[in-house]
């Protein structure tokens, strides 16, 4: 397969908006790529050599590549920087460079996906003295031999800035689709009344593409031009509805299993040798990250109790790093993952450390915050202070003893050969005891591990006093967990078996929320050479897209102000917002949306202006936060789809509205 045919298709997905139109497009290439291939070009596209867990970079940096662009063009350092500037984009700039090169190769060798693969491997694998000098000449090499399109995309690729707006979830409706044979018999239920081959929507259909699924089930129906009668018009409707059931079906079939086995590409190697029956067979697996457990909102402790049909479970909600740990090898092997994903065992090797020596078992998975505490006196400290330790290479030995933590279990998902995620939240529970004997509720430095403190509740007024008694222990508020049979672990899923409860008297707007940056102002006056306010938005589950909610410039302090545009830097883009934003407001600069800020507000109210929930509460209207102001909080823990969703959004409107 060639490089050119795979970065053809990133050139019309990145010119499109649409999800249904992504999905379109790598429905087409998935189907076209052959089976032995599909893992690396599903990896491509993504723009990683292994999944992110694995913590496997390219580790390329920008200059580097400007080097490499050098070496092959012969344009000079600086007109390669002036390029770069000028276009904001580092592969538009060797696209335009690698177009117009001073320097012509009598001899190149067309680029292959294998052969692309293979270098950025080597490129993500090489080390030691000389690594930097292999890297610029494996660069060189693919450059050389490139195309301005093929340069483009290489040089992203290897920069770690895609920019195609495709989320892991666009790629799962294409994978359903495409593994949806039922989808043929539609077809030839088409043939058959007498529609053509020649007919484009007809052709679509052959193709699996989403799109042609829709036109035929719209109220308008594109089925009404083909002369057809009122009869097969209904038996063609009725078998796409039976049809866009059984790719719901098989999308949410991958879905559970990406949720426990977050590698889309491992994810296409199985169904590209084995279908959907391959992918029933994918298992909780040490080592190997869940995607998280996530709760709902609601405003009091008697509706959670009503919620929860009359019983609940509340545990402390404590403000720090929610961690899942994996526990192999009878202990000998701890690796510690974040909640997006990322391997940060190095990060704090004492609390694998204590779960080392104190895990009593074969393997295991646990889950847990883990929480800062005041060296001496064991007390809970705020989040911010273990951002301190996050991503510190240096000196790390002093941070330990300066900023020491615990880790504080709330959850198994996996013991001694086990899943535990299809079992009750008691069982579960109480397998963190059978994991770790004689862990309590009690927090203390250099303990390092402790067990969430939980009560079991039928009467409001006991659940308020729990709650009074968490936020005085420096707790955020509580967690109330369902009890009943049907508790089971949902990994990667928001759901009404765990419902959180935070309270902050000082505003109307009970909660903080997390938002995205998807735009910027440039300040002015004592803001001046800085930003001075952010466009900030919710996520869109549903439609993958981010829906702005507010303009937000309160709240920020000198240092926020000088390290936001360094942030902020390497996630510009130019003519436009990113194509999963959806934005009515102008900005001075657009953000590809990845960066999460904590926010709060006095309430919510409606907009002429922002996109959140457009129309689903009022028409010709969004929801729109009312005097939004910066916590002084960046959830460098949560991924932009982590984020406060619309949904929520929705919700807590509908929540301020029924207390008033």
């Amino acid at each position: 397969m060639q490089y050119s045919d795979l970065c053809s298709f990133y050139e019309r997905i990145e010119s499109l908006s649409g999800r249904l139109e992504m999905t379109d497009q790598l429905v087409e290439l998935y189907r076209s790529t052959p089976s032995e291939l599909l893992e690396t070009v599903v990896r491509l596209t993504k723009g990683e050599i292994r999944p992110g867990f694995e913590g496997l970079e390219l580790g390329v940096a920008e200059k580097l590549v400007v080097r490499a662009l050098y070496m092959v063009t012969m344009f000079s350092i600086d007109e390669i920087e002036e390029e770069k500037v000028r276009s904001g984009d580092i592969g538009i700039a060797a696209e335009a460079l690698v177009g117009r090169k001073r320097q012509t190769a009598l001899f190149h060798e067309p680029l292959t996906v294998s052969r692309v693969f293979a270098s950025l491997s080597r490129i993500a694998f090489v080390e030691g003295r000389s690594s930097q000098d292999l890297k610029l000449k494996l660069i060189a090499e693919l450059l050389h031999d490139s195309s301005p399109i093929e340069a483009k995309y290489l040089t992203r690729t290897v920069c770690q800035k895609m920019r195609l707006g495709i989320a892991d979830m666009t790629q799962i409706d294409a994978f359903a689709y495409i593994h949806t044979p039922e989808i043929d018999e539609l077809h030839d239920l088409l043939i058959g009344f007498g529609l053509s081959d020649n007919d484009e929507h007809v052709r679509a259909i052959k193709k699996h593409l989403p799109t042609a699924m829709n036109s035929f089930s719209e109220p308008h129906s594109v089925l009404k031009e083909k002369g057809l009668d009122k009869d097969s018009i209904r038996s063609i409707k009725e078998k796409v509805q039976e049809v866009k059931a059984l790719v719901q079906q098989n999308r949410e079939t991958i879905v559970r299993a990406y949720n426990i086995h977050p590698d889309l590409g491992r994810i296409a190697a199985l169904l590209a040798s084995g279908g959907m029956e391959s992918i029933n067979e994918v298992k909780v697996t040490p080592g190997i990250p869940l995607r998280a457990m996530l709760g709902e909102r609601l405003p009091s402790i008697s509706d959670i109790i009503d919620k929860m049909d009359g019983r609940t479970a509340l545990e402390y909600k404590y403000d720090g790093l929610r961690v899942q740990a994996h526990i192999t090898g009878s202990g000998q092997d701890v690796r510690l993952f974040s909640r997006q994903l990322e391997n940060i065992t190095d990060q704090f090797p004492d609390v694998a450390g204590y779960l080392g020596s104190m895990f009593r078992g074969e393997d295991c998975i646990l889950e847990g915050e883990c929480v800062p505490v005041e060296a001496g006196t064991g007390s809970l400290l705020p989040f911010q202070v273990i951002s301190q330790r996050r991503g510190r290479k240096y000196e790390l030995h002093d941070k330990i003893e300066e900023i020491p933590v615990v880790l504080v279990l709330f959850d198994c998902l996996f013991l001694n050969g086990s899943e535990m995620i299809g079992e009750p939240y008691l069982k579960r529970r109480g397998a963190i005891l059978e994991a770790i004997p004689g862990l309590t509720e009690d927090i203390e430095a250099g303990q390092g591990l402790a067990l969430s403190k939980m009560l079991l509740i039928t009467d409001a007024e006991e659940g308020e006093e729990f709650f009074i008694r968490a936020l005085n222990d420096g707790c955020e508020g509580v967690m109330a967990k369902s009890v009943g049979k049907e508790s089971i672990y949902q990994a990667g899923n928001r759901g009404w078996l765990w419902i959180k409860y935070k309270k902050d008297y000082h505003s109307e707007l009970n909660d903080t929320l997390d938002l995205v940056v998807v735009g910027a102002y440039h300040g002015s006056g004592r803001r001046g050479g800085t930003f001075g306010a952010f466009l900030m938005a919710a996520y869109d589950s549903d439609e993958d897209r981010f829906r702005t909610v507010c303009k937000l410039g309160s709240g920020f302090n000198d240092r926020h102000l000088e390290e936001l545009p360094g942030i902020l830097s390497g996630l510009r883009t130019e003519g436009g917002p990113h194509p999963q934003v959806d934005a009515g407001m102008p900005v001075d600069v657009h953000i590809i949306p990845q960066i999460v800020l904590e926010v709060k507000a006095a309430e919510i109210t409606f907009s002429p202006v922002h996109t959140c929930a457009w129309g689903k509460l009022k028409g010709n209207a969004g929801l729109a936060l009312r005097f939004p102001r910066f916590t002084g909080r960046i959830r460098d823990d949560k991924g932009p789809r982590d984020a406060t969703t619309v949904h929520e959004m929705i919700g807590l409107y509908r929540q301020q509205v029924k207390t008033l």
